[in-house]
């Protein structure tokens, strides 16, 4: 029996297999938005015109070409002369396009769907209106006047003029005979628009010309019907002209591979260690940020977002500019790591995540970063720059949202970890990325816009900042986290370590080998500083830049001890002899004099002046000490006043007091109710709103390989009951009540077998019913089930199912 001719795209469908049917939902997910009933429903959605214009801006420039070849040839078309007029084989692009349902038929009659075709614009690959139509806006008189030029038999039909026209001029040996009489310079006019656009602009175009009068190039090839009259003032090279000055060829060369890439010979090692270098500097200056806003969150503004002065003053404390500090924020924030706190009046606060994420290991924590940056959709480079409002764009705000810094970013890291698999040890020989720029046009040339060479370079630099590439080149662990980055989960909704998948830990542990071992000591130096000759363990150094501050970082990193960040160490509840003992233990060298002095001297001073609760009180034993604060004029707006010799009240409250006293150069303590010195240590705040950043907006979800194919069989099921003999007519055979495991059994079986079946069913309120279904799942305690009475997909709970019965039907 000869195969059922293909006379539409729901035809072409209903002949593909479930996993075709698959790949074109994938490719195509806004087709499942609603899910179509039948594969009837699916093609009509599949032409629907902003489908089809999704679709095709999605093409790369090989597979673009060929469908503006499809459009500009005449249906149907065979793939052979698709061939010829692209000037390459059209197998791979032509086969692109059918599975995502753009074109369909045979291989000798194939056909583009009308929505594509419209979707390239009036002048598809620079061409202009085939003959037909541009000659058409002429009265029949002018018709029929350049038949006559042309030397052809007149005719009383404009219709037969318009076809007899067409013909003859459509010829490549036409067009090339009349340009060998024709005028000097008629040629030099057609080769301004025979790439496009077609279309010129000449005044008075519609003006009546004949072949012997014509009195300039542009009028003889208007009577010979070389170019039509697009309007008034315009005149267009119609398609078939132009095709014929281009040899037969749509495009000036077919494009079959993306650009290459520049590139220059790197040392792998180097690479990873420049690389590694950086993942642990972000890494550093992330955890900083994240014990900074623990104890001194910065507020957040009415709009959303952080503040100018803010930003400004969190690049301060981190030693960086304020680019790398916005940054910084946009990463923590995509990694769940920061969060608004909710409250009424709301700050920036690290989430409990960022303790967990504080537990692992470099690499570990690198990852999350790293991680969280590919998903994000925001482009921090874009803060600081003037927003559709013509206001600063704020740090963490709505206006760094970029959606398409996410596919560029993407899809250059991509096009590096390609080229990398080729040669582990090339890099880019321009750092702004301009052979990226030309595979980004490349590969979806309808798509690009003139940000994309700027999204390049914002890539290029935040992954080089992150480590992940390192002297323009992809590193080991950083090729090794993009292989899992499709499939990682999201780390911004706050995904614990030990889910992370068996590719992302390879790369964390590739980047701990990668970083030298942490030193253990640290070099004392007389004049009050310390060295770290190599990196720190992050305890080690969290306890040093307690009681010291960060000078100068680098390979060696150098603090200094100052009295006030001595004070600080004391404030936390250190003591005097301990932070002496744990300098003794850590230094490779002694504890020089100048040092113990001013630690044994802050921690002598420490509590002399005691403050405490009236509105506040301060209390020393040394009656000189309260005199000496009493007349400092620094105090008047305290509002003190001598109580006792060794007591004076305040009209402040205890904080502003201790603040005053210390800006005065004192040290004072705070005391309790009962006279004891309370240790200052502020318990490090975190946000009650978890750790899924507020200000950002996850992709759409992506249906998983499992549920289009459920959706493919539901369709296909709805499909196969359209067209065979309806069974819902016949009597239900006896039925006899089952346990629900018994139930389950025979439904899942029917199922595998898409087999329809009997069920007795009890509905909401209690009333047994029977109907013929075609079961599709059972899972969860529900049956997703085709309803053949109604040919609608619905679902069923198991315990409500109180029988089970076969039909005669097969299903064929």
């Amino acid at each position: 029996m000869p195969p059922t001719p293909v006379r539409s795209l729901a035809d072409e469908l209903r002949s593909w297999d479930d996993e075709a049917l698959v790949a074109l939902l994938d490719q195509r997910p806004d087709l499942t938005v609603p899910p179509p009933a039948d594969l009837g429903g699916l093609a009509t959605t599949a032409v629907s015109r902003l489908s089809v214009q999704r679709a095709v801006d999605g093409l790369d420039a090989r597979t673009l070409q060929v469908l503006e070849v499809m459009a500009v040839s005449p249906e149907p078309v065979s793939s052979g002369e698709l061939s010829r007029r692209w000037g390459a084989s059209v197998t791979a692009p032509l086969a692109r396009l059918r599975g995502l349902g753009l074109v369909w038929g045979g291989a000798r009659s194939l056909h583009l769907v009308r929505a594509a075709r419209e979707s390239l614009g009036a002048h598809p690959a620079g061409l202009g209106p085939p003959l037909a139509e541009a000659l058409g806006r002429r009265s029949p008189q002018r018709l029929a006047e350049v038949m006559e030029d042309l030397g052809l038999p007149p005719s009383g039909d404009p219709d037969t003029a318009l076809a007899r026209l067409a013909e003859h001029l459509g010829t490549p040996a036409t067009v090339t005979a009349l340009l060998e009489k024709a005028p000097p310079n008629a040629a030099s006019v057609l080769e301004r628009l025979v790439w496009g656009p077609p279309v010129g602009q000449v005044p008075d175009a519609d003006r009546p010309v004949r072949a012997g009068t014509a009195g300039s190039p542009v009028e003889w090839l208007l009577a010979h019907g070389l170019l039509a009259v697009a309007d008034p003032g315009h005149v267009v090279l119609p398609r078939e002209i132009g095709l014929a000055l281009r040899g037969g060829k749509v495009h000036r060369r077919p494009e079959q591979t993306p650009p290459a890439l520049e590139v220059k010979e790197r040392r792998a090692d180097q690479v990873d260690d420049t690389a590694g270098l950086a993942a642990a500097e972000a890494v550093r200056l992330t955890e900083e940020l994240g014990s900074r806003w623990g104890s001194d969150p910065p507020p957040l503004l009415r709009a959303g977002g952080l503040s100018v002065r803010d930003l400004r003053r969190t690049a301060t404390q981190l030693d960086v500019d304020e680019a790398t500090a916005g940054l910084i924020v946009e990463i923590a924030l995509a990694a769940g790591l920061i969060a608004d706190d909710g409250e009424a009046d709301p700050s920036w606060l690290p989430t409990a995540d960022f303790d967990v994420w504080l537990t692992g290991s470099i690499g570990e924590r690198w990852a999350r970063l790293a991680l969280a940056w590919w998903d994000t959709p925001r482009a921090a480079a874009l803060i600081g720059t003037r927003g559709p409002k013509d206001g600063p764009v704020a740090a963490l705000g709505p206006g760094v949202e970029r959606p398409q810094a996410r596919i560029v970013r993407q899809q250059v890291l991509t096009d590096l970890a390609t080229e990398t698999m080729r040669h582990p040890a090339h890099a880019l020989t321009d750092p702004n990325g301009s052979g990226l720029v030309e595979r980004m046009v490349w590969t979806a040339p309808r798509r690009a816009s003139a940000s994309v060479p700027e999204l390049v370079r914002w890539a290029l630099n935040e992954a080089a900042w992150l480590g992940i590439t390192g002297m323009a080149s992809l590193s080991s662990f950083g090729r090794a986290l993009l292989d899992e980055a499709e499939t990682a989960p999201g780390y911004g909704s706050g995904a614990e370590p030990g889910r992370r998948s068996q590719g992302v830990r390879a790369a964390a542990a590739r980047l701990d080998e990668t970083l030298p071992e942490p030193v253990d000591h640290v070099l004392l130096q007389a004049d009050l500083t310390v060295v770290a000759p190599g990196r720190l363990p992050a305890a080690t150094e969290r306890e040093l830049m307690l009681m010291a501050d960060v000078e100068s970082r680098g390979g060696a990193s150098v603090f200094r001890f100052t009295g006030a960040s001595v004070r600080r160490a004391l404030d936390a509840g250190r003591t005097g002899e301990d932070l002496t003992r744990w300098l003794t233990e850590h230094s490779r060298t002694p504890v020089p004099q100048p040092l113990e002095y001013l630690i044994s001297d802050s921690a002598r001073r420490y509590g002399r002046l005691r403050v405490g609760v009236a509105s506040a009180y301060l209390r020393a034993d040394d009656e000189a000490l309260l005199t000496e604060v009493l007349a400092d004029r620094r105090a008047a707006g305290l509002r003190l006043r001598r109580l006792a010799p060794t007591v004076l009240a305040a009209g402040a409250p205890p904080e502003t007091v201790l603040s005053a006293l210390r800006e005065m150069g004192l040290a004072p303590a705070a005391e309790s109710p009962d006279g004891d010195l309370l240790i200052h240590a502020v318990p490090p705040r975190r946000a009650r709103t978890g750790g899924a950043p507020v200000a950002r907006r996850q992709p759409p979800p992506t249906a998983t390989t499992t549920a289009l194919q459920k959706a493919v069989q539901a369709m296909r099921a709805v499909d196969k009951n359209q067209r065979r003999p309806a069974v819902v007519g016949s009597e239900p055979p006896p039925m006899v009540p089952m346990d629900p495991a018994g139930a389950i059994a025979v439904l899942r079986e029917a199922a595998a077998t898409r087999r329809p079946l009997w069920i007795g069913y009890l509905e909401d309120a209690g009333r047994p019913v029977k109907q013929i279904i075609e079961p599709l799942a059972v899972e969860g305690g529900r049956i997703r089930a085709l309803e053949l009475s109604t040919g609608k997909v619905r679902g069923y709970s198991v315990h409500r199912v109180i029988a089970v019965a076969g039909t005669d039907d097969s299903g064929d």
